[in-house]
């Protein structure tokens, strides 16, 4: 076979790319990962007794409406930077922006309530939020880090970053089904706090586990 004859050989069996399957699969590994989270989240700690009371409140919106924008826009920042060239730092700022709201209303919260009161719920079960987070973010990181394997990002720490916030938000969420505390102040600090950590290991990890 010549050379003409091979280049047309390929050129006629060359497949056409769907361009929104890589969106579908990191759509479905997110709602999947969400699921077992969730699963996981139930079965190591149970579920809080008041949730049912605690859906109605305007904190309990607060917190959930907070982590789900964040995951909403983190992941929209993900898409892009998993295609070649596509990475831009906006984005993961833009992700900052509901966070910020969380802070004012714990500022609000903070002038309306006694120091006494709003330092004792700032500092209730700490340490199991800042630590369940990361753990239940376990199996968001690694459903979402199959799929983006197959993917070209360049900016690896970038998308690293990014992974880690849908990562740790997709666990926050599932962990809220559990946590009774839903002030803003405690969101603001402790779940802050375990979303960074899982954001800060994507970065670290991202030129490792992302390599195409």
């Amino acid at each position: 076979m010549n050379t003409d004859d091979l280049i047309d050989f390929l050129a006629t069996r060359v497949e056409a790319v769907d361009p929104g399957r890589q969106d579908r699969l990191l759509t479905l590994a997110m709602a999947g990962s969400l699921c077992l989270a969730a699963v996981a989240c139930i079965f190591a700690l149970g579920v809080r007794p008041d949730l049912l009371r605690a859906v109605g409140t305007f904190d309990f919106v607060l917190k959930v409406g907070f982590l789900a924008t964040m995951v909403a826009i983190a992941a929209h920042g993900l898409r892009r930077a998993a295609r070649a060239g596509r990475a831009s730092g906006k984005l993961l700022r833009l992700a900052l922006l509901p966070l910020a709201l969380v802070w004012f209303a714990a500022v609000m919260q903070i002038v309306a309530t006694p120091a006494t009161s709003g330092m004792a719920t700032m500092f209730n079960d700490w340490f199991v939020c800042v630590l369940a987070i990361p753990l239940l973010s376990v199996i968001p990181l690694v459903v979402l880090t199959l799929v983006l394997r197959e993917t070209a990002p360049t900016d690896l720490h970038y998308c690293g970053a990014l992974l880690g916030l849908v990562a740790g938000g997709i666990g926050a969420l599932a962990y809220a089904s559990f946590c009774v505390n839903d002030a803003p102040v405690y969101v603001g600090i402790w779940y802050a706090a375990g979303l960074a950590i899982v954001a800060g290991f994507g970065w670290l990890t991202g030129p490792r586990f992302l390599k195409w």
